[in-house]
């Protein structure tokens, strides 16, 4: 029983593996070509299942209003997200963003960072 359980967890791991790579690409070639949009949705969605590389490249679609507008505390959510994640660069930009916040905007981020965290752990 512990084999075949082992046996579908991997082919459902190998199932879905492509369509979240797929769908990563498609968010590359979306900023690429300056379609910051499609960018943003693809990247979002996929911060949003836990993948460290799209919240690092989505806190920076929120920093700079590309596809979605400004938002310092959701980039600065995203990016400590990320960067708790293991993504090192995040951490850089997590301080770089707060430079450029008030107190109470960072409170807030961090605050909304570790509700998503709090959430996605418990699923």
């Amino acid at each position: 029983m512990i084999k075949l359980k082992g046996l579908v967890f991997l082919f459902l791991i190998l199932a879905s593996a492509p369509v979240y790579a797929d769908d990563f690409q498609d968010g590359q070639n979306a900023y690429r070509r300056g379609d910051y949009r499609i960018a943003f949705e693809k990247f979002n969605s996929l911060a949003e299942q836990g993948n460290p590389q799209a919240q690092w490249l989505l806190s920076g679609l929120y920093a700079r209003g590309m596809g979605v507008a400004r938002d310092y505390v959701e980039a600065l959510k995203w990016s400590a997200i990320s960067g708790a994640n293991g993504v090192e660069i995040a951490i850089i930009g997590r301080d770089m963003l707060q430079k450029q916040m008030a107190s109470g905007q960072i409170n807030e981020a961090y605050a909304l960072a570790r509700e998503w965290m709090r959430e996605f752990n418990n699923k």
